[in-house]
């Protein structure tokens, strides 16, 4: 456990210790203080510099009066700022005025702390306090009140700060009672005058002539005019010659007393922390900004950015954006991102200066149309090369167009084929394919089919692309309605095939349906695997097909079986991967031990997959005479993790069949090898020869390539 805050916020961004708070603004990853996206849209210009990320923008800052832990200049709260002086060594680091951050000595590791000692480093203003907690840090007493408390209180004033530490309360294993104190008191001028008194004592003090001397020394302060917060640099490293001081200091140690017993109470006179903000140097007249809007350049669809012209005497601009403040803006324009599409939006844009603000300005602006709004979502991939590791074939489909994939390098790819499962059946419009700007890689010629069921395929057309980086386009004129699309290439540069991204666009304003979504609630879940489960083996003609049953027969060929079934399980449980290294094989045999059988007599069917090869589901039809024979039940063997969702039938033609079934749910262990797979067990009603056959064989892997056998 150690010493940490008696109460705090585990908010992203910002630690709060009663009035004590310190936040870490890290570039535009600020932490929003109040729902709702009330910080929707945040500038995204000039986060990395070139020189060392020098410049960071869009911090947010909470409300309050916030202090640079490293300059002591002072920024109000509730608003983003910008133009941030952040060298590549400065972290922002915000401290709450008021704050009272207990601290250690420095160390390497926890045995190296002094527990003799404790530190305090203040920022007061108003009146706050803080209670601190400690306790052996070792093992779980804390859960029976084996901790200490002090509670410590700041106040300022009048340039008088007062700063009252409290007797300690509690106890446990190893509580050192008798503790040095030191006091760091952050100013931004020399104080006039320390008064201490411990419990109702007063201390005399000693003035230390150097930090040397203040640390080998108790009873002593000290006024550092420039703290060096780079006394740890590597000896003789350049990094060493790098000058880091923050503001002033008024430096306070008293010798070690019995802190159970004995409060302090310690009174800074001439005190000041009012270190004024570097950016506010213009004095004199101020204009409202002018020519404020935006070029039809800076509207996209998911970003605006407003410019405006540069104006005499001031020192930054300030713009109000979806009810937040965007402050300490030096350049004349500010990019604001993830907008949304087709959207109005207004802005109100002042100047600033050190002894004015202007009037505020208002404009509107709207971003423009998406151009990929109809651009289908969530596809998948695989091709029949082998992709370069980290270049996998979903950097295709991710969006993102600084992604890339590559074939395998130093491997001929060519001739290969491309396959997507767009995962939803669409009237297509187009395919747009964006190539790598130059290089190997980029397609060249092929053809182009597209598929319901990724079984039966139609030609498109062919396609032949220049060779250059700009973006290929080919239209499907007819708009097919289908949910596979495959491109065969067959030239390619350098006999390789890359991509930054290939996106495949429906029919403006066309609905996309999920295959295997019976219950038409647009998500795929357990209530379509529970129909599915329930309506295993159903037929085009039972009285149960027609209808919504009819819609989950997505591979057309009037039987709900293992296919169908695993366009719902491949979704679930986080879905299965896109890769596939090993291509779908194998066929079922079913064999029996003999052929002649006595009424009453069991027999055993031995179901075996022969050369099994990705196999992620299996299904066939059994049919059988009733009167010959009836079902009594099915042992699984070797079927790893797969369900068993086997179905007896008797159809509305009056057939009684059997569906053995088993499908993987999730990314699930596949099938591989020879091996007995599960055992069918049927009663011999009468004598009989046997003579049972398999009919619609199918084997499915987890990309939904079939096998029939």
């Amino acid at each position: 456990m150690g010493i940490y805050p008696l109460s705090y916020s585990y908010l992203p961004g910002i630690r709060s210790v009663g009035a004590a708070q310190y936040y870490f603004g890290y570039g535009w990853d600020f932490w929003r203080e109040e729902p709702g996206n009330k910080c929707q849209g945040f500038p995204v210009e000039n986060i990395y510099p070139k020189e060392g990320n020098d410049i960071r923008n869009g911090i947010y800052l909470p409300k309050g009066t916030w202090i640079d832990y490293f300059s002591g200049e002072r920024y109000e709260g509730d608003r983003i700022i910008n133009n941030f002086n952040a060298p590549i060594w400065k972290l922002p680091v915000f401290i709450k005025n008021g704050a009272i951050i207990p601290m250690a000595n420095a160390n390497n590791n926890v045995t190296e702390i002094n527990k003799g000692l404790r530190i305090y480093q203040l920022y007061p203003a108003g009146n706050t306090s803080f209670t601190e907690y400690e306790d052996d840090g070792l093992t779980e007493a804390y859960k029976n009140g084996a901790g200490a408390t002090t509670l410590i209180e700041s106040s300022a004033e009048n340039n008088k700060a007062t700063i009252t530490i409290y007797p300690s309360k509690g106890n446990f294993t190893g509580f050192i009672k008798n503790k040095v104190t030191e006091f760091h008191i952050n100013v931004s001028q020399q104080p006039t005058g320390v008064i201490v008194l411990v419990g109702k004592k007063p201390v005399a003090l000693k003035k230390a002539t150097s930090k040397a001397d203040f640390l080998s020394a108790a009873n002593v302060y000290y006024f550092d005019p420039a703290p060096n917060l780079n006394e740890f640099a590597t000896k003789g490293s350049p990094f060493e010659k790098v000058v880091i001081t923050k503001n002033p200091q008024l430096l306070i140690k008293l010798a070690a007393i019995d802190i159970t017993s004995n409060g302090i109470t310690l009174t800074v006179n001439g005190f000041r922390l009012d270190a004024a903000d570097r950016l506010l140097k213009s004095s004199g007249s101020l204009a409202a900004p002018k020519q404020a809007g935006l070029v039809d350049s800076n509207s996209q669809a998911y970003s605006l950015k407003p410019t405006w012209n540069k104006v005499p005497n001031a020192d930054y601009y300030e713009i109000v954006f979806n009810g937040q403040m965007y402050s300490t803006i030096s350049s004349t324009g500010l990019a604001f991102e993830d907008l949304v599409p087709e959207t109005n939006y207004t802005f109100k844009l002042r100047s600033v200066n050190k002894t004015r603000r202007s009037d505020w300005i208002s404009f509107s602006a709207k971003t423009k149309v998406n151009p990929l709004e109809f651009a289908i979502k969530n596809i998948s991939g695989h091709e029949t090369a082998t992709a370069e590791e980290g270049s996998e074939i979903s950097n295709l489909f991710d969006f993102d167009e600084t992604s890339m994939w590559h074939t395998e390098y130093g491997q001929k790819a060519i001739p290969f084929e491309l396959v997507m499962d767009l995962r939803s059946v669409n009237q297509l419009e187009k395919i747009q394919y964006l190539p790598r700007s130059r290089g190997n890689g980029i397609l060249l010629k092929g053809a182009i089919s597209y598929s319901m069921n990724n079984i039966n395929w139609t030609d498109a057309g062919p396609f032949e692309w220049a060779k250059n980086g700009d973006t290929k386009e080919f239209l499907l004129r007819d708009h097919p309605t289908a949910r596979y699309v495959k491109l065969k290439v067959t030239d390619a540069v350098g006999n390789y095939g890359s991509g930054r991204e290939l996106y495949v666009f429906k029919v403006p304003g066309s609905v996309s349906i999920i295959p295997g979504d019976i219950n038409n609630d647009k998500k795929i879940d357990n209530n379509d695997l529970t129909s599915y489960i329930n309506y295993t083996g159903l037929r085009k003609g039972d009285g149960d097909f027609d209808g919504y049953i009819s819609k989950g027969d997505i591979n057309g060929n009037g039987l709900i079986d293992a296919y169908d079934i695993s366009t719902v399980t491949t979704q679930m449980d986080g879905g299965v991967g896109t890769e596939q290294k090993v291509a779908l094989a194998g066929k079922i045999e079913m064999s029996a031990a003999k052929q002649q059988y006595n009424k009453g007599e069991m027999i055993e069917l031995k179901v075996t997959g022969i050369g099994l090869k990705a196999v992620n589901a299996i299904s066939f039809a059994l049919p059988y005479n009733a009167q010959d024979v009836e079902f009594v039940g099915l042992t699984p063997i070797n079927t790893k993790a797969m369900q068993n969702m086997t179905n007896d039938r008797l159809h509305s033609n009056g057939v009684k069949a059997l569906y053995p079934t088993f499908v993987n749910v999730g990314d699930q262990p596949v099938l591989s090898g020879t091996m007995d797979v599960f055992i069918i067990k049927l009663k011999a009603k009468r004598m009989l020869t046997l003579d049972l056959k398999l009919v619609d064989g199918l084997l499915v892997d987890k990309q939904l390539n079939t096998v029939k056998f």
